[in-house]
């Protein structure tokens, strides 16, 4: 054949880049091409013949090919997933970035005719790119485009803009002040090397290199026991490194009650007293205040000892004084309010440290410290520990620091700790001790003091933190004792706002939860008392609204639950007297206000049989039985089992019935003779042998004729 004698003979019209790679190609390549290829003279390239089999588009970007020579654009390889295989031939492909290219594909492409879209200049695909940086007619953007300017135009008119355009007018003029700026950075890096060299060769010197004698390196000082580290800080005392680190090591010995005694009888406590007033740098002023709250620690009877011994040194004083130099250091607010906590403690006699702290100013720096770190858990939980043991005095000191408290904004403060930092135990409890402190008190500023805290919202806080932390037995307790202590006056509209908050609810859940906490137990029967004191028309919804969520069942279990406990039994009295509700209709009053009494007369009769239903009246005269010489729980339970057994219906007595086959009266006639002289328990008990149609005759008693009836 013709065409088998000249297959080593050059093809016509060829061009010459073509025919040098030709000699690059496999033989198996060039023999399948032969295969396919058409009869006759070569045809110019189709841009149908250059097309990604992929994505069917002519691309300018890199060519890559399989080894069986399938041609496919270098994007649609890019996508390929794992495993790579040729889309034609399901051959394997290698890397991506070691993809074999098709330079013949790509030259092909490069010599397609194409025009420029602005002049409409003809040239190839290949020069498209390079004519177009350059086309005069291709609208440029201002070279302050990225500063904001908008302006597009022709490059013959970019220079006038530009000139005038004030974006780049500040260029211009901000180019060498950016140049200055970068040769300064450079410098500041080149200077920071040169500081790193330095407190490299610091930290050595200071780790023993600089010979016999030098102080000890912090790591050293964390080694050491209290002897040593209190010899290292009497030797270096003028050192502020020593004096921290051993004050950071004081406080990690000092973790139980024989440590912390051993430090303050070898002198801790003024060696520590000593370092703050040296040295001012917030690192010696924050350690040194931790150490000296650790020592101080603790409810044993030697931890007032050290408070005082602290107190006397004029710890209160500097630990104060360490909060205002450096108000901005969270660490510092953190571990001096937890100094002024432990220096003040929760001792009895503990008052003059409270009224030294105040006078100190300790109640203006703590307020300014939980201001000024509002997200910082720690120091709003140290600034509320403070303020409740700086605020716990039931004397006239005690009020005063109650009001200084007040005046500094403590209330507020401790509400919007409580509000930011829900999640925290810590802060919920402390929060809420601190808030029954500072609304403590029976002197005359004390009820201001409640209004304020319901106005700044304490009553939704107590109540959001005692929902948040259900199974904290603190958090509940505390949480209680807050809300009774603003429901303890008998004021109708802040017991109103504490049962809309849900403070009922929360109460009754608390006690269901925690059944054999006495200090839950006695607070929640508290607290019921509390809320439904008043005798009004909103404490009769109160009083439903207790019993519809189970505060009988749950005061009944609570006495049963803790029979010898005096506390729960008097309170457990107290509440059902009080959540039963009023058991009489007065004759004097008008007869719409008869009405709404013999509504609530009603209302009482049906919370009575519920109470009795739950075995009310067994609990409290098991109650009056297990504590004959308490005169709180004998005056407490006599009125409840008058409560209980008010009489409207069958039902009424059938409750007087079942109170005396349990022993009611003999209960009643024993509180007589054993309280002769106190008069509550001889009118309660009185009452209730009257009602139970009973009166027992006393020689020398000293009680009325006829019995008062008071309930």
């Amino acid at each position: 054949m013709a065409a088998a004698a000249g297959d080593d003979a050059p093809i016509a019209g060829v061009p010459a880049f073509l025919e040098d790679y030709s000699a690059t190609i496999p033989a198996s390549l060039t023999a399948r091409a032969s295969l396919t290829a058409p009869a006759g003279p070569q045809a110019e390239p189709h841009p149908k013949s250059l097309e990604c089999p992929i994505c069917l588009e002519v691309t300018d970007c890199a060519q890559h090919q399989c080894r069986e020579g399938h041609t496919f654009c270098a994007g649609c390889d890019a996508r390929l997933v794992f495993p790579r295989r040729c889309p034609a031939c399901r051959m394997a492909l290698g890397a991506l970035d070691q993809a074999i290219r098709n330079r013949s594909h790509e030259e092909r492409i490069a010599v397609l005719p194409a025009a420029c879209a602005h002049c409409g200049l003809p040239t190839t695909r290949g020069e498209l790119g390079r004519h177009e940086l350059g086309c005069p007619q291709r609208p440029r953007s201002c070279a302050a485009a990225e500063a904001g300017c908008t302006w597009s135009g022709m490059v013959a008119d970019k220079a006038a803009h530009e000139a005038t355009c004030p974006l780049a007018v500040c260029q211009r003029m901000l180019a060498p002040l950016r140049a200055r700026v970068v040769a300064l950075e450079a410098e500041l890096r080149s200077q920071g090397a040169e500081n790193e060299q330095l407190l490299s060769r610091l930290a050595a010197l200071e780790a023993g290199e600089a010979g016999e004698g030098a102080a000890p390196s912090d790591a050293a000082v964390q080694e050491m026991d209290l002897a040593a580290a209190m010899s290292a800080l009497r030797a270096h005392a003028s050192v502020p490194r020593v004096a921290a680190a051993v004050g950071e090591r004081l406080a990690d010995l000092c973790a139980d009650e024989r440590s912390r005694q051993a430090a303050a009888e070898a002198g801790a406590i003024e060696l520590v007293m000593a370092a703050l007033r040296t040295h001012s740098e917030e690192r010696v002023q924050c350690k040194g205040c931790a150490a000296l709250g650790t020592i101080c620690s603790g409810t044993e009877g030697g931890a007032e000892g050290r408070q005082q011994r602290a107190a006397d040194a004029g710890a209160l004083e500097a630990v104060v004084a360490a909060m205002r130099a450096h108000p901005q250091s969270a660490s510092v607010q953190w571990s001096g309010g937890s100094a002024l906590a432990n220096l003040c403690g929760d001792f009895e006699a503990g008052a003059p440290r409270e009224q030294r702290a105040a006078g100190a100013g300790a109640f203006e720096a703590v307020v300014a410290g939980m201001r000024t770190h509002p997200q910082h858990a720690g120091v709003q939980e140290a600034g509320c520990e403070a303020l409740a043991n700086m605020c716990s005095g039931d004397d006239a000191v005690g009020a005063a620091c109650e009001q200084r408290a007040v005046r500094s904004g403590a209330i507020e403060a401790a509400v919007a700790a409580m509000c930011a930092h829900l999640q925290e135990e810590g802060v919920q409890e402390w929060g809420c001790t601190a808030l029954t402190e500072m609304c403590s008190g029976s002197d005359d500023a004390a009820a201001a003091r409640e209004e304020r805290a319901a106005d700044a919202g304490a009553l939704e806080a107590v109540v959001a933190a005692m929902r948040a932390h259900p199974t904290n037995a603190g958090v509940q307790e505390e949480g209680i004792s807050a809300l009774t202590m603003l429901c303890g006056d008998a004021v109708p509209s802040r017991e109103a706002r504490a049962a809309e908050a849900g403070a009922i609810e929360a109460v009754v859940a608390a006690m269901r939860a925690h059944p054999t906490h006495a200090g839950v137990q006695a607070e929640g029967c508290h607290m019921l008392y509390a809320v439904s004191a008043s005798d009004d028309a909103p404490n009769d919804v109160a009083r439903a609204r207790a019993a519809e969520v189970g505060a009988l069942e749950a005061m009944v279990a609570a006495m049963r639950a803790h029979a010898y406990d005096v506390e729960v039994q008097e309170n457990g009295c107290w509440a059902l007297a009080n959540v039963v509700g009023q058991g009489r209709v007065a004759d004097s009053e008008s007869s719409d206000a008869v009405g709404r009494s013999r509504s609530s007369f009603l209302m009482a009769c049906a919370r009575a049989q519920r109470a009795a239903a739950s075995s009310a009246i067994e609990a409290v005269v098991a109650a009056l039985r297990a504590h004959p010489r308490e005169a709180g729980v004998q005056e407490n339970g006599c009125l409840a089992l008058a409560k209980i057994c008010i009489s409207g219906d069958g039902a009424g007595r059938a409750r007087k019935q079942r109170a005396v086959e349990l022993g009611a009266l003999e209960a009643a006639t024993a509180a007589l003779r054993a309280h002769p002289h106190k008069r509550d328990v001889q009118e309660q008990a009185q009452g209730l042998c009257y009602m139970l149609a009973v009166v027992p005759r006393q020689s020398g008693a000293g009680g009325p004729s006829r019995p008062v009836q008071h309930f």
